[in-house]
This record gives structure tokens, sequence and C-alpha cells, in this order.
């Protein structure tokens, strides 16, 4: 009896060995109105979850802001907003926030970090900054997203560089991979579009124009017809 009570410790012992957490991070966004502007996202990487939903783990935010200066701070878990959250892997995770009705300016604020290192992508000025325990990182948004505006895909964790492709479809053209290199679009000697840099993903909307286009990728030129015309069938 004894050997078996040992036994099963042995094996208790190896399944919550075998189960680790990866990495931790405390995210808590700050308001210029830092009394009420506050939220806090937590996020944990953990080799026996899962990144679907779980009950127990996974906590989901209300999502009410109580007055003018509350702000929120949650991740997606499919159509989930939630403000704890444990997956299998944090890597690609997007940060949503809603400002408030009054702040254009604000701050992430890193505590409780541990494990594995992780990275903050910030899409709108395409800076990637480390996450370090006491750090913090300020951002800005633009006019018209002061007033309670769900911004959902500017910020990644660890982002994974998707792979490169260019396409032209349904007149958007989209660009993914490609980051850091120049494009120019084209029609004829009127200039569309100039790029020095390309972020990861760029997409760019060319509905407005007609007729054949010159696409120069990093010095590669590429021919694409926006709008074609169609031909009606017999």
């Amino acid at each position: 009896m004894k050997k078996l009570f040992i036994s099963m410790l042995a094996v208790a012992f190896s399944l919550s060995a075998a189960a680790a957490s990866t990495a931790t991070v405390n995210i808590k966004l700050v308001g210029s109105n830092a009394t009420y502007s506050v939220s806090t996202l937590m996020l944990n990487e953990d080799d026996a979850r899962t990144n679907e939903y779980e009950s127990g783990y996974d906590a989901e935010s209300m999502m009410t802001q109580s007055n003018a200066r509350s702000v929120l701070l949650y991740s997606y878990i499919g159509t989930q907003p939630c403000e704890v959250l444990f997956a299998n892997n944090l890597d690609n995770q997007a940060i949503s926030f809603k400002t408030n009705m009054v702040d254009a300016d604000y701050t992430l604020q890193f505590s409780n970090v541990s494990g594995r290192a992780l990275k903050l992508y910030d899409s709108a000025t395409d800076t990637t900054i480390d996450i370090t325990e006491g750090g913090s990182y300020a951002f800005s948004v633009e006019a018209a997203q002061v007033g309670r505006v769900e911004i959902a895909d500017r910020f990644v964790i660890n982002p994974v560089a998707p792979a490169a492709s260019l396409c032209f479809n349904y007149n958007i053209l989209e660009i993914n991979g490609h980051a850091g290199e120049a494009l120019i679009v084209k029609k004829g000697a009127e200039e569309i579009a100039n790029v020095a840099s390309l972020p990861a993903k760029y997409s760019l909307d060319l509905s407005a124009q007609s007729g054949r286009l010159v696409v120069t990728l990093n010095g590669q030129d590429y021919q694409i017809d926006a709008n074609p015309a169609v031909t009606p069938a017999n």
C-alpha cells in the first residue's frame, strides 16, 4: 500500500512537472486621466492550456465603461473578449482596447513579467518593443478614435511574419511579408501610392482607380488592372 501511494505521488508530480507556465505578463492600460482611466489584461502562456476558451481559466471582460474616463483592455478568444487569458502559445495574440470619451494619449504598463521573452508590436507606428518588468509604452490615438471606440487590430504579442505574398483581388492590393521594402503604385505618370518602408501587412484599396496600374515592389514591376471591363456572355 505504501509503495502504491508513493507511485501515485510520483505520477502526480510528473504530470505537474510536465505542464508549466512558460510566460506571464499583466498589461495595464492607463489614460491621461489616470485616476479613472485604468484597465488590466492578464496574459498567461501555459503548455497545459489551449488557445480556445476554457472556463475556469479564461475570464470574459464585462465590456462596461462606468464613466467618461474609464477604458477597457482585453484580448479576444474567438468572439469572446477576455480580461484574463490562458493560452498554449501567445505568439500572434492580438490585444484590443476601447478608448474613453476624453483621452487621446495612453500608456501600456507591464508587470508580473516572467518566462520567455515577449514583444509587443504596434501596427499603427510599425514599432516593436520588449515587454519587461516595470516597462511601459506610450501611444496616441487619432481624434476620430476618441469616444469609446474599439481598436482591435493595433497591438500584437510576438507577431509572426506572414508568408511573403502580393495579391490583387476585388480591387484590393494586399502585400504581406515584405516589411521594410519599398512600394510605388502608378497609373501612367501619376503616382497613386509611395510607401518607403512597408509594414508586415499592408492593404491598399484601389477601387477608385481604373485601367492598367504598375506596382513596383522593391524594384520589381507588376502590372494589374483595376476595375477591368467585363465582357457580357453571349
